[in-house]
């Protein structure tokens, strides 16, 4: 369903609450101090349908200086503003100010609604029009149609409505493939359906009976009911004006400027590195680390403003810059926030997010800075490059969201960097030449400091040395970046181990004698063979030599693991299993003493041995018995 998000804006008591009444029918003033101050305090919304059939959300903004914050709250995520001017006043401070944010947010579609024009004569009207020409000069809206409207007797109203569906054909579809994004902008509960959060959903789809996420607090929740524009809907897609019944969290823990997102792509940050402009009419510059209020989505935060490449910026300059925020937000490249001076609080300028998650910087840093323009102008290969050398890998898709490149484009650059050697594709995602060389030196280096130490060893388990690489390398991946160093020789995968291609462990003559021994001690000791310690102070040798030796027999199947320190010869643990198999099919039931009987040994070696059993699941506890699982199908070696 093809819908826009329309927006007010304007100076207080210019008649924004009144103009969407008569379009919608619909008064957005909710609060009880609205309806008795006879302004708006905080944002309102109404729903209302296009002369073409398309539907169109109005986002109604305080106009008071004093809920600057509130208006800020609300306006971010609209298609089209109406900028409102009461024909009796003519253009105030806060129509400017609203329209300098409009302008740093990068809205840029719009009309000027000149409202009371019942007050005034044609001539004031002529004269009002004329200056809001003057002034929004150099403006979006230099070329935005002026249109005159009386809510009194209905003038204009309805060819507002045809101006704002002729204007909405030009309004570009929202990304509905990437991942949900919704700043939450209002929050409340109703008796018997629980929290309610609304927004305007930014990118992705939702739909009834999914599991979302709630940052920056990370709690999750499931979608209980959608309503669309004041109707139930199964699905709401980017672009949609949306309220959340939100099942399994309470109203409490959510606040205004939290986004609902699908668990596992967005983070929360508290570091932000962005293009940063100042207006050019302001008084005073700005000095590095200036505390300023910071409004990024619905959230309001304070940000102490880390200036990169210079020591002040005047009004009207631009820098790079990274702010240092005092509570977390989500943050992503290209979106667009505003700044107002810490006190008294006006808005002083704005810019465009870089990077969502830097690095901490230091100031006049070359690497940085070349690395934000890199950022900033948008070159496909090296933006590409620069994600894959923060993260180390990505998925196509993850390259896609961060990068901000359309799909052809960067599936094209994508196969032209892999063609060209500089990344490598693994099974879901790539990496690049550099991690690719770090990760391959790594398995490497491991594989040869393991055999310095245990020179009998087959190798190093697959899983040890995954979560050295990285904890969030999908298995597939992993088995795909092994699968490359086995096609280039230099590593063999047995089962779950590594080795070095064509590694065979073979003893020394005087390991060979030690090994003979190890096993000659458990197939005489059968049931109660020597412990690790018992072994090495037996044999002679040092615990790392007694160590390695084990491990190679227990390696090659000779000996069987039953807990850290003892081992069954194969021979002595396949009689134990049938042992135990005959005479529980004999009495149904076995208890510690009656296996340690059974075997003629002590409970020492009973216990465990009945737990490593249990463990394999030939046999399982009830109480103070043991009972028959599936020893009868399996337990030989």
């Amino acid at each position: 369903m093809d819908s826009i998000i329309v927006g007010t804006a304007g100076h207080v008591d210019h008649g924004k609450t009144m103009l969407i009444k008569a379009l919608t029918g619909k008064d957005t003033d909710r609060l009880r101090e609205e309806k008795e101050r006879g302004i708006s305090i905080d944002l309102g919304f109404a729903p209302f349908t296009l002369p073409s059939g398309r539907l169109a959300g109005i986002v109604d903004v305080p106009g008071h200086e004093r809920f600057i914050h509130n208006m800020l709250a609300g306006i971010g995520g609209i298609d089209v503003v109406i900028l409102v001017v009461d024909a009796s006043e003519g253009v105030m401070p806060q129509t400017r100010e609203h329209l300098e944010i409009m302008q740093l947010l990068e809205i840029n579609k719009g009309i000027v609604v000149i409202t009371k024009i019942d007050l005034v004569e044609e001539e004031w009207l002529e004269l009002v029009e004329e200056e809001i020409k003057e002034e929004f000069k150099g403006t979006f809206l230099e070329e935005a149609l002026i249109h005159r409207v009386s809510v009194v007797d209905g003038t204009g109203i309805e060819e507002l409505k045809d101006l704002l569906d002729k204007i909405s054909l030009d309004v570009p579809s929202k990304d509905q493939e990437a991942p949900l994004r919704i700043p939450v902008d209002r929050i409340f509960s109703v008796s018997g359906f629980g929290t309610i959060i609304t927004g305007t959903l930014l990118s992705g789809t939702v739909a009834i009976g999914e599991t979302v996420q709630i940052l920056p607090s990370r709690l999750e929740a499931r979608i209980r009911q959608i309503q669309l524009f004041g109707e139930t809907t199964e699905k709401a897609v980017a672009g949609h004006r949306v309220a959340l019944n939100m099942a399994g969290i309470e109203k409490d823990l959510i606040e205004r400027g939290d986004v609902v997102v699908r668990p596992g792509f967005f983070k929360d940050t508290t570091l932000i590195d962005a293009r940063l402009n100042l207006l050019p009419e302001i008084k005073n510059s700005l000095v590095n680390m200036a505390p300023v209020h910071l409004y990024l989505g619905a959230k309001r935060l304070v940000a102490k403003i880390l200036l990169l490449e210079k020591d002040e910026l005047l009004p009207g300059e631009s820098t790079l810059v990274q702010c240092r925020l005092d509570r977390a937000v989500v943050a992503h490249s290209g979106d667009r926030f505003i700044i107002r001076s810490y006190s008294p609080m006006t808005t002083i300028g704005g810019g465009v997010v870089l990077d969502g998650h830097p690095a901490k910087h230091k100031r006049f840093k070359e690497d940085v800075i070349k690395r934000l323009k890199v950022l900033e102008e948008g070159d496909p290969v090296e933006l590409i490059l620069q994600k894959l050398a923060e993260k180390k890998f990505a998925s196509v898709n993850e390259l896609r969201l961060t990068t901000k490149l359309p799909e052809d484009i960067l599936n094209n650059e994508v196969d032209k960097l892999i063609e060209a050697g500089r990344i490598v594709p693994l099974s879901n995602a790539v990496l690049n030449s550099a991690t690719m060389e770090e990760w391959k030196d790594f398995i490497i280096k491991s594989l040869q400091d393991h055999y310095r130490k245990n020179n009998l060893s087959t190798g190093l388990s697959k899983a040890q040395l995954k979560n050295h690489l990285s904890t969030e390398l999908n298995q597939k991946d992993y088995d795909s970046f092994l699968g490359l160093l086995q096609d280039m020789k230099l590593i063999e995968i047995k089962g779950e181990t590594i080795s070095f291609y064509g590694h065979e462990a073979k003893p020394s003559p005087k390991e060979e004698d030690i090994l003979q021994k190890i096993e000659e001690l458990h197939l005489t000791n059968k049931f109660s063979p020597p412990v690790r310690k018992e072994i090495t102070d037996i044999l002679k040798t040092t615990s790392p030599t007694t160590d390695n030796l084990i491990s190679y027999l227990l390696e090659k199947g000779i000996l069987v693991k039953i807990s850290e320190d003892f081992f069954l010869h194969r021979e002595s643990f396949n009689e134990c299993v049938k042992i135990l198999r005959e005479y529980l099919d004999k009495n149904g039931e076995i208890t510690v003493s009656e296996f340690r009987t059974l075997l003629g040994t002590s409970r020492k070696y009973a216990l465990p041995l009945l737990e490593s059993f249990d463990q394999r699941k030939l046999i399982r506890r009830v109480e103070d018995k043991r009972v028959p699982w599936r020893i009868k199908e399996t337990g030989e070696l």
